[in-house]
C-alpha cells in the first residue's frame, strides 16, 4: 500500500507540439500518436514520461547529487555507466504513471481557443486525486451530448467547436480543476463523453513532412509522410510516487528527502516525447503535493 504522503502529481502543459510515437500506423497517418487501447484518447505511456524525468534530472542534478541517478530511476548500465550504483541491478525507486490527457486545447470562435473536458476523465482524475490523498467531495455535473459547461472562465452562449457546436448551459467554477488550476485552464468547458471523443480524435494536430534531396533541391522520392501531434496547450498529469519498499538504499526519512530533491531538480521545463531536434515535446512541469 502506497503512502498518500509519498505521492504526487507531476502536470505537464505543453508549449510545443508532443509527439509521442506509437511506432505503428493503422491509418492514412503514418506516425500516429499513443493512445490508450479501451478509449483511444491520447496519452503519454509511463515508460516515455519516465524517461524524460530521468533526462531531465541527468542535466540538471549537480555535484555529487547527480551520482543518485540510478538510485533514484533504476540502473541505467548503458546511459549512467559511470554513475554510482550503475554496477548492480537496482530497480527504479520512483514510480511513473502513464501521462493522462486532462484537457484538450480546440479551436473555437469565443476566443483563440477553449480547453475541453468530460465526465469520464473527470472521474478518472478524482480517483487520482483521492490516491494523491486530496480528497474531495464534488459531484462531477451530467452534460447531455450537444451542452457545455463552464467549469472556469466566463463563456457563455453558443461555442463553436472546429467543427462542431455547443451550448453552454450554466457554470460550476467550485471544482478541482478550479482550485488547482485556475491559472492555467483559464477557458475551461465540461463537454459530453461524445463531445470529447470526437475532439480527441479529429482535433489533434497533422503535419506533412518530406525530406528535400541535398543535390536536386527537391522532394526525396517516398519520403512523403504524415504526423499526428498531441497540439500545444495541451494539459496532462502522470502520478509519480517513491517506492517506500525501497528501504536496502534509503530510510523512512531519506526517501521524503529524495522525493523533495527530485521535485526542486525536476521542474520549471523539460522535454517529453521524440522529435527533439524539431522542437517539439517541451512541456512546462508543475507539481501537485499528495497528503493533505
Amino acid at each position: 500500500m502506497q503512502h498518500k504522503e509519498n505521492v504526487s502529481m507531476c502536470t505537464f502543459y505543453a508549449v510545443s507540439p508532443i509527439h509521442a510515437g506509437s511506432g505503428a500506423s493503422t491509418s492514412v497517418v503514418d506516425l500516429p500518436i499513443q493512445r490508450e487501447r479501451h478509449t483511444q484518447w491520447p496519452h503519454v505511456q509511463a515508460s516515455a514520461v519516465k524517461g524524460a524525468l530521468r533526462a531531465h534530472y541527468r542535466i540538471f542534478a549537480e555535484g555529487d547529487l547527480a551520482e543518485m541517478i540510478n538510485l533514484i530511476f533504476g540502473s541505467d548500465k548503458e546511459n549512467d555507466k559511470n554513475k554510482k550504483g550503475a554496477k548492480d541491478d537496482i530497480p527504479a525507486a520512483v514510480a511513473v504513471s502513464d501521462a493522462k490527457l486532462l484537457a484538450m486545447p480546440v479551436r473555437s470562435n469565443v476566443a483563440p481557443f477553449v480547453w475541453v473536458t468530460s465526465p469520464a476523465v473527470l472521474k478518472r482524475f478524482m480517483r487520482d486525486l483521492a490516491f494523491l490523498g486530496r480528497q474531495t467531495d464534488w459531484e462531477i455535473p451530467d452534460v447531455q451530448k450537444d451542452d457545455a459547461i463552464v467549469l472556469n472562465g466566463e463563456i457563455a452562449g453558443t461555442v463553436i467547436l472546429e467543427e462542431a457546436v455547443v451550448e453552454v448551459k450554466g457554470a460550476n467554477t467550485d471544482n478541482p480543476l478550479s482550485r488547482y488550476f485556475k491559472d492555467t485552464l483559464e477557458r475551461l468547458l465540461l463537454v459530453s463523453d461524445e463531445m470529447y471523443d470526437y475532439v480527441v480524435t479529429s482535433c489533434t494536430e497533422v503535419q506533412t513532412q518530406i525530406k528535400i534531396d541535398a543535390e536536386k533541391g527537391t522532394t526525396s522520392d517516398g519520403s512523403l509522410r504524415y504526423e499526428e501531434l498531441l497540439p500545444s496547450d495541451s494539459f496532462l498529469y502522470a502520478l509519480v510516487y517513491f517506492n517506500p519498499k525501497h528501504e536496502e538504499h534509503f530510510n523512512e526519512f531519506q526517501q521524503k528527502n529524495v522525493q523533495d530533491h527530485i521535485k526542486q531538480v525536476i521542474t520549471d521545463y523539460t522535454q517529453i516525447g521524440g522529435d527533439e531536434t524539431l522542437g517539439r515535446g517541451i512541456c512546462k512541469i508543475e507539481w501537485l503535493e499528495g497528503g493533505n
